[in-house]
C-alpha cells in the first residue's frame, strides 16, 4: 500500500506559498535585488531570465531563472555568490527605469 501525501493547502503550506512565506522565511530574507527580465527561448519552449547586475552580498552579476509563463516570475531566490553562507539570499523585484 502507497502512502497517502497531503495536498499542500492541507498542511498550510500554500498559504504560505501565497502569503510570501513564513514568518521565519520573510525575517531572514528582508533583502532586496533589483533585476532586468529577458524572454529567451530554449528546448523546451519560451521562458524568463532574470539578471541582477550588481548582487547586494558580493556586488558581481548574477543570472537567475524567471519561469515559462507569460510573465517573469519574481519572488526570493538563493544568492549565487561564491563563498556565501547557506541560506543567505535575496528578494528579486523588476527594476523601474524612469525615462530622462
Amino acid at each position: 500500500m502507497s502512502a497517502k501525501r497531503n495536498a499542500p493547502g492541507a498542511t498550510g503550506a500554500l498559504r504560505d506559498q501565497l502569503d510570501g512565506g513564513s514568518a521565519t522565511t520573510v525575517a531572514r530574507a528582508s533583502v532586496i535585488a533589483h533585476c532586468r527580465a529577458y524572454a529567451a527561448r530554449g528546448c523546451f519552449g519560451r521562458y524568463w531570465v532574470l539578471v541582477i547586475d550588481t548582487c547586494p552580498h558580493c556586488a558581481e552579476r548574477h543570472t537567475h531563472g524567471g519561469g515559462p509563463g507569460r510573465r517573469p516570475s519574481f519572488g526570493h531566490r538563493l544568492a549565487h555568490c561564491g563563498g556565501s553562507p547557506a541560506g543567505r539570499g535575496y528578494w528579486l523585484e523588476p527594476t523601474t527605469e524612469e525615462a530622462a
